[in-house]
């Protein structure tokens, strides 16, 4: 990697930080976040059994969603979650392994505040699949409740 930055930089007279700041400048500076929040076995449970067809929404922080996916598209493993995407960003939404929690990842390719609509939204959409999911679990399970989480 030093050889290629330096390579980089005798070649274009700019380190590899300006050609950073000169994208960001042109195309957004990705935003990054996690939430977390604590959630039950049974959340959980539903939350690492979603299906991409649950996702009603056909939007995301303004842009079409292209994308909704529980496998990673390269080799088809399961992301233990739910993946939604945008041109512009993408949430990704699985229960901890370790703690009783869930987490929701999302990435904005067009700065902060697109990031806060982005987590704004995924709060919204995985609340509603989550209690799609719950629900269809309680009429296979003859009405017994389950906790049903909300962020």
């Amino acid at each position: 990697m030093c050889l290629l930055a330096a390579e980089i930089t005798a070649v274009t007279g700019k380190n590899p930080q300006e050609h950073y700041n000169e994208l960001a400048k042109r195309f957004g500076a990705p935003s990054y976040n996690r939430l977390q929040a604590a959630a039950t076995s049974a959340q959980k449970a539903a939350l690492s059994k979603l299906s991409p067809e649950m996702v009603s929404a056909s939007t995301l922080a303004g842009d079409p969603i292209t994308a909704r996916l529980t496998a990673a598209p390269g080799n088809g493993a399961s992301i233990g979650g739910l993946k939604v995407m945008t041109d512009n960003g993408w949430f990704a939404a699985r229960p901890s392994g370790t703690e009783d929690a869930y987490k929701i990842y999302c990435e904005s390719f067009l700065g902060e505040e697109h990031r806060k609509q982005i987590e704004k939204e995924a709060v919204e959409i995985v609340s509603e699949v989550l209690k799609k999911r719950v629900n269809t679990l309680n009429k296979k399970k003859g009405g017994r409740k389950i906790a049903l989480f909300y962020l």
